[in-house]
Formats: structure tokens, C-alpha cells, sequence
């Protein structure tokens, strides 16, 4: 994870301009300024991810507590070549633009509140689980649906399609939330892991 952070950095910040002061809004002036020079902060304190176990029943994966605890950062987010599947299970070149939560601290805030900002991963897998809920009771015979979204964790979102961005929890394989009704995922994973995913983003 961190050679994969370290890659996607030096990539960022060879962007012109790449700095933007609106994705930092809250974050104290000192970090701020560290950010216009280093996209990647290390961090020196651990964010206590205990909290997401106990509010949905496991841990995050190893890579995700990496991703969370290495740095501080923010979105991770550009573009990337995947396939998307269609309602007949063929495939085709889909170009997306990946955007992963982001690690910052606000002012007044402690390092453990990363897991509870409205965009955290805390956030994103409630609203997915929540979504899968609703559709369930609306859909009884599809309740099993449930069940196969809670093996995923939620980690982003695409900024064309706003298809979710879905971490399978028993692979650690990444897969695009399926157009289909009937289909938590697409059949085949975008990237094998969090760190092919970050890796693979590139700008135009």
C-alpha cells in the first residue's frame, strides 16, 4: 500500500496545478500548507479502527487500516481504464474516474474521526448497506442480495457513473457496483487489489 500511495503521489503532484484548496476546506493551515507541497503527509498517531468492527460486525481489511493510517491524504481520484459488464455478462472498455475516500483531519477534530466523515468508509458502507436493506423489503425474493452486498465494504464512488467502488471483503479484489437490479457487483473485479487500483490511476 504504501509503494502504491507513494506511486500515485509523485504522479499527482507532477499534475500542474494539482493542489486544490477546496478538497483541504477545515484542514488546519498548517497541514494545509504541508499539503501544498507534499500531497502525502506521514502520519505519527494510529486512527482507532475498532469502532467499524463493532458497528459492522468485522474488521477492515489490513490494506483499507494501511491506506487509513500511513498518511494523511486527500481523495485519491483520476482516471482508470476497467471493463464494465453489461446485462448480458459481455464486456466492454469503460474509462472511469475512481474516487477514493479521503484521510484528513479537520480542525477540532481527533485522529479517530476519519471513520466518521460524511464521506469516510464508515459512511459509504452504511449508505450502501442501507440501499441493499431497502431494496430487500421491497423486493422480498431478492433478499438474499443483502447478504451478498454485506461481503463488500465500500471504499468510493466513480465520478462519471457514480457506481460505488466495492472492496470484496474475502479477496480483497475491487469490483464495480453491477447496472443490474438483480447484481450487487459486476461479474469480474476492475483491479485484483486496493493497491493495483491506486496504482493504475492516471491522469489524462
Amino acid at each position: 500500500m504504501k509503494n502504491a500511495l507513494l506511486t500515485y503521489s509523485q504522479k499527482a503532484m507532477a499534475r500542474p496545478g494539482f493542489f486544490n484548496p477546496c478538497e483541504y476546506e477545515g484542514v488546519p493551515d498548517e497541514m494545509t500548507a504541508l499539503f501544498r507541497q507534499h500531497f502525502l503527509i506521514p502520519r505519527t498517531t494510529k486512527t482507532d479502527l475498532a469502532p467499524f468492527r463493532e458497528k459492522f460486525g468485522f474488521d477492515l481489511p489490513d490494506d483499507i487500516a494501511d491506506y487509513i493510517n500511513l498518511y494523511w491524504h486527500s481523495y485519491i481520484c483520476g482516471a482508470y481504464d476497467c471493463m464494465k459488464q453489461s446485462a448480458n455478462g459481455s464486456c466492454y472498455p469503460f474509462d472511469e474516474g475512481p474516487i477514493l475516500f479521503s484521510v484528513l483531519k479537520h480542525t477540532g477534530e481527533t485522529d479517530n474521526d476519519v471513520l466518521f466523515q460524511k464521506y469516510g468508509v464508515c459512511a459509504l458502507t452504511e449508505e450502501f448497506y442501507q440501499d441493499w436493506e431497502e431494496h430487500a423489503e421491497e423486493n422480498p425474493s431478492e433478499a438474499h442480495l443483502l447478504q451478498e452486498a454485506k461481503q463488500f465494504i465500500c471504499i468510493g464512488w466513480t465520478g462519471y457513473a457514480a457506481h460505488s467502488i466495492l472492496y470484496q471483503r474475502a479477496t480483497g479484489e475491487i469490483y464495480l457496483e453491477s447496472w443490474r437490479p438483480d447484481k450487487v457487483a459486476d461479474d469480474k473485479p476492475i483491479a485484483a487489489s486496493l493497491s493495483e487500483l491506486i496504482s493504475g490511476i492516471y491522469f489524462r
